[in-house]
């Protein structure tokens, strides 16, 4: 997921610091449109912030590079205003962007639009300015006509029934939304590391937009739980991994939805790091004690190569301690850090 660092720090807070108001937030997000920016996506370019609407104002409008207008609007969790209010709110603001003409979206941004689009033409790197601006101007203009406008609400924390009400819309209509926490953590008295996750995503694989709610809950606990060093990335429907900063892509942990159970598991490709494989035979007896409420611990090598210790729950297990044993799992990273700095051997 996207994160961004200002200026030089030492160490990662082990908690997120609030933020003060969401004008502070929405400042952030303005000035580094990068933390709004999923998998897959094209870069995005602010246009303007508090941009007019019939009924309101939008937070902050974007454009991407290939012309897709952005809405976003920012809320905290503190916030009292309702679930429905938040989605309402920018579910109109959708609305009344597909209202709006290239011209009018120009004439409410004080000229920003056009300015907007003349700095993307004049990027470096662009063989064609003019033809680039045309280009972006028209594709601009042809979202707006066919209402193709993104919709992306961002919180510092989520509650349970938010991500739900948001999933449920975003997987039954043919809008572009998503659900995005950005955090913050302090490296020293005026420096902050920021890092955003989307809980409901734009991705455009069926697979992952149907990953069922249990386990997108689990995965959002865990979220809020991990040292910042981890980060997790979905790889399909019934996976999320979850990977360790300065580990190889052969070394990482795992959520998995076998459909009747939540696993989560260490996997290690064998034939590359020996060493790490042979430690997690070792694990097996002392984290069946460690990680309680398992129906079953497995350790398998499969013909691909990995070798996997999984850890099995049940339907009837909280999300909230499944998501715990995953935090204790990855405890075991010291461990395995070092077996990878003695190398593969």
């Amino acid at each position: 997921m996207p994160a961004i660092r200002i200026s030089e720090g030492s160490e990662l807070a082990q908690q997120p610091e609030p933020f003060r108001n969401e004008y502070e937030l929405q400042e952030i997000l303005a000035g580094h449109p990068v933390l709004l920016v999923d998998r897959g996506d094209s870069a995005l370019v602010t246009i303007c912030r508090e941009f007019p609407l019939e009924g309101g104002f939008a937070d902050i409008v974007l454009v991407d590079s290939n012309g897709l207008p952005v809405i976003v609007e920012v809320k905290l969790a503190r916030n009292g205003e309702s679930r429905r209010e938040v989605v309402g709110r920018l579910c109109d603001s959708l609305s009344a962007m597909r209202n709006l003409t290239p011209d009018a979206v120009n004439e409410r941004s004080a000229g920003l639009l056009e300015e907007t689009f003349q700095s993307m033409a004049g990027a470096e790197g662009e063989e064609n300015p003019e033809a680039r601006l045309a280009l972006v101007k028209s594709t601009f203009a042809s979202y707006l006509r066919a209402g193709q406008v993104r919709g992306i609400i961002v919180l510092d924390a989520a509650p349970d029934d938010l991500i739900r009400e948001f999933s449920y819309l975003n997987e039954h209509s043919d809008l572009d939304l998503r659900l995005l926490v950005v955090e913050r953590y302090r490296l020293g008295r005026h420096e902050y590391f920021y890092h955003s996750r989307f809980l409901v995503s734009g991705e455009t694989d069926p697979e992952i937009k149907r990953q069922r709610l249990r386990l997108r809950l689990i995965v959002e606990m865990f979220s809020k739980m991990k040292p910042p060093i981890f980060s997790t990335h979905a790889t399909g429907k019934e996976n999320v991994r979850v990977y360790r900063e300065g580990w190889p892509a052969a070394v990482c942990y795992e959520f998995g939805d076998r459909g009747d159970s939540i696993s989560i598991e260490i996997q290690v490709r064998h034939k590359e790091y020996p060493k790490v494989a042979d430690f997690l035979a070792r694990l097996r007896e002392h984290l069946a004690t460690a990680i309680p409420d398992t129906q079953r611990v497995e350790l398998a090598t499969d013909p691909s190569g990995w070798t996997r210790l999984q850890f099995f729950f049940g339907e009837e297990i909280d999300p909230y301690r499944i998501a715990q044993s995953m935090v204790r799992l990855c405890r075991t990273e010291k461990d395995i850090s070092t077996l990878l700095q003695e190398g593969s051997g």
